[in-house]
């Protein structure tokens, strides 16, 4: 324990005499500062709050990722290369309490920068009473369970293309999947739709002060701007929808005297166009939740575990491999991350290309898989929207990504550590 607490030291310590941390907190809130006048918004206040979150505190995030990044892979591998961690191993300090110390340096510092743009949130006037809201979605079956369902029926449609029918069985399913994400439900002039929120009704009968919001992003058959109008009802609240189509429709619902179907909400389409909507993506409850300042620190807590988990990743690339290469894989690695969801919905089936793309898109979309649990929860963009960060979620990303994950790298980092001394 004396051993971890003193590396922990010495590497803090060396972070603040070598002038990172003060150069990361410079830069950090300069571009908070400068971001207000260098993004581009709507020319409304709802839209400057959220681009300032997205690319203001989304700037500052990358930026620390980038960093920690680097700093991670040398933390270990520049002293192997300058001979000082093998006296550090002989004193004896074993490798885990060297691999862990800095890693928790690293990961305090990371915090520590970032607690400061995220201060300069909270005293902004801009935010100040602003709530958030917890988000529901309808209850529907997964999108791999619907495309296992249509499997049969589209291989045998006889329109189905012959080269689908010789792919293979995981190639259509993606296909399938990607197309039952997508799918859009139309809603007829004069028709109702309707949708099964679990556990509606508890809340709606006991708290009925407590006022819901519905959001829905509408379009319609030719993707052009046009009127939608129509009435909401959920489990005894009532709205009315008078917008135009293609944008985030968020709609207050009242409470009212006529009845509803409990865990239901209804949209009826009372305009003079049919509308439509993708059930999955676009139709939305939104309950009031606590202020933004809590919402905030959630956000806080998540962004500080997936910069712990990239620092805990960069010190086990530096365990054995030089700095160089460590720093060439962790950066590649980020890159294929950031890239990968775009590169594989360019490419969505795999029908038409050779093997090497193949090949290709294999690994995009292993590293993607890999990578996806890390980083499902996305703290800045619900933070953006006002839409709550689960206190479960982000103590469970901060389970995963600041506890199970680096304590599992830290011990392999110690067993390479201990590999590359005796080399």
């Amino acid at each position: 324990m004396i051993s971890l607490l003193r590396i922990f030291w010495l590497e803090a310590t060396a972070l603040v005499r070598s002038w990172t941390t003060l150069i990361l907190l410079a830069a950090s809130l300069g571009w908070m500062s400068a971001a207000k006048f260098l993004v581009v918004t709507d020319a409304t206040e709802d839209g400057a709050r959220e681009m300032f979150v997205r690319y203001g505190l989304g700037g500052v995030f990358a930026l620390l990722v980038v960093a920690v990044l680097a700093v991670a892979t040398g933390a270990i591998a520049s002293e192997r290369e300058s001979r000082r961690l093998q006296l550090t191993l002989v004193r004896p300090v074993s490798g885990l309490a060297i691999a862990w110390g800095k890693f928790l340096a690293l990961s305090a510092v990371a915090a520590a920068v970032l607690a400061f743009p995220c201060a300069t949130l909270l005293v902004s006037s801009e935010f100040s009473g602003r709530r958030c809201s917890h988000v529901y979605r309808p209850l529907l079956e997964s999108p791999r369970e619907e495309a296992l369902k249509m499997y049969d029926s589209y291989m045998a449609d006889p329109e189905t293309s012959p080269m689908v029918k010789k792919a293979h069985k995981s190639i259509v399913l993606r296909i399938l999947e990607q197309r039952a994400k997508d799918h859009y439900q139309t809603v007829q002039t004069n028709e109702t739709a309707s949708w099964t929120f679990p556990g509606l009704y508890d809340w709606s009968n006991g708290s009925p002060f407590v006022e819901p919001s519905a959001r829905f992003r509408f379009s319609n058959t030719y993707s052009m701007r046009d009127e939608v109008r129509g009435t909401i009802m959920a489990n005894g609240f009532f709205g009315i929808v008078s917008n135009i189509t293609q944008t985030a429709v968020t709609v207050p619902l009242h409470l009212c005297q006529l009845e509803w179907n409990h865990d239901t909400m209804a949209f009826r389409n009372m305009g003079d166009n049919p509308v439509m909507l993708r059930p999955r993506q676009d139709v939305e409850l939104l309950l009031p939740a606590d202020s933004f300042a809590w919402n905030l620190l959630r956000s806080y807590i998540v962004m500080v575990s997936i910069l712990a988990l990239v620092a805990a990743l960069g010190i086990f690339l530096g365990a054995g491999l030089s700095r160089p290469v460590a720093m060439f894989v962790a950066f590649v690695a980020l890159i294929v991350v950031e890239m990968g969801p775009s590169v594989a919905e360019q490419y969505p089936d795999s029908l038409e290309t050779d093997a090497v793309d193949r090949f290709g898109l294999a690994i995009v979309r292993a590293v993607g898989a890999c990578a996806k649990p890390p980083s499902a929860l996305s703290p800045l963009s619900r933070l953006a929207s006002d839409d709550c960060v689960e206190a479960k979620d982000a103590l469970g990303t901060f389970a995963a990504n600041f506890l199970l994950a680096p304590a599992v790298l830290s011990l392999l980092s110690a067993f390479v550590m201990r590999r590359k001394t005796q080399d």
